[in-house]
């Protein structure tokens, strides 16, 4: 109880010396210093994971497109290539992976900057597009 009463005296010193906003932004520091490395921040880090990367991208890249990617892309809307349609991502295949990833990435036309995610990594985002490219061929 005493330690819990000690934290609590500390942060209103810590608020009284330096205000709330300093203290809040101390608060998600110190909250996020103890949170759990996502798979896909293990993988980028190199951090050991259950899977090699062989294994790893790809279920990756299908979890994002299931979540982030199908609204569109399963549907066309907005023009987005559909899915599993080989026709449609042809033309953009022969522009190289390169520019897929960077469109994707950067945003082009219809479709905003990370697909929308703001929360995917640039590897993120890169396995959603290889994935909607093996299911494209």
């Amino acid at each position: 109880m005493s330690s819990s009463v000690g934290v609590i005296s500390l942060l209103a010193a810590i608020s009284q010396r330096l205000g709330v906003s300093v203290l809040l932004a101390l608060s998600i520091f110190l909250v996020g210093c103890n949170a759990e490395v996502s798979p896909e921040v293990a993988y980028v880090k190199g951090i050991d994971n259950d899977l090699s990367s062989d294994e790893y991208l790809p279920k990756l890249g299908e979890r994002i497109y299931a979540s982030k990617c199908r609204a569109c892309h399963d549907y066309g809307a907005a023009g987005a290539p559909r899915f599993g349609n080989s026709e449609a991502w042809r033309s953009r295949v022969l522009k190289g992976v390169d520019v897929l990833y960077t469109n994707s990435i950067t945003g082009v036309r219809s479709m905003p900057a990370m697909g929308g995610c703001g929360a995917c990594s640039d590897v993120e985002i890169k396995a959603a597009v290889d994935h909607i490219l093996n299911n494209s061929k």
